[in-house]
């Protein structure tokens, strides 16, 4: 398996109720998951209560919360598909990379890439 990979594969914690941040010792089922590359341009929250901030910093201001299955277009196809932040613990995983959301209205927020896959 190529670095890469490794990097790409990450083990999430997914539940019904999966909030960001829940550790995998606190979570009953794991699965394999991709990380968010935004390889797609377009990608799926993996976990409820996923906080969408104003820059990849964890205590920037709140833009709004994405619950499961809410999907969002993503700044992907000219950058590497993710930015370097602030380091966090969400979806079982410790990352500083965090994928860049556009909303309908033009403006952008930041969401934990470790929560978010990528939609084929």
């Amino acid at each position: 398996m190529t670095i890469r990979a490794r990097e790409c594969l990450v083990t999430a914690a997914i539940s019904g109720i999966l909030l960001a941040g829940t550790s995998t010792s606190a979570l009953a089922a794991t699965e394999s998951v991709t990380m968010s590359y935004c390889s797609t341009g377009r990608v799926e929250s993996i976990a409820n209560n996923l906080p969408i901030r104003n820059d990849a910093r964890i205590n920037a201001s709140l833009i709004t919360t994405a619950q499961k299955g809410y999907q969002y277009n993503c700044q992907g196809a000219n950058y590497p598909g993710y930015i370097l932040g602030d380091s966090y613990t969400a979806c079982g995983v410790t990352s500083n990379r965090w994928t860049q959301i556009m909303f309908n209205s033009g403006t952008y927020g930041y969401a934990y890439a470790t929560c978010l896959k990528d939609v084929y």
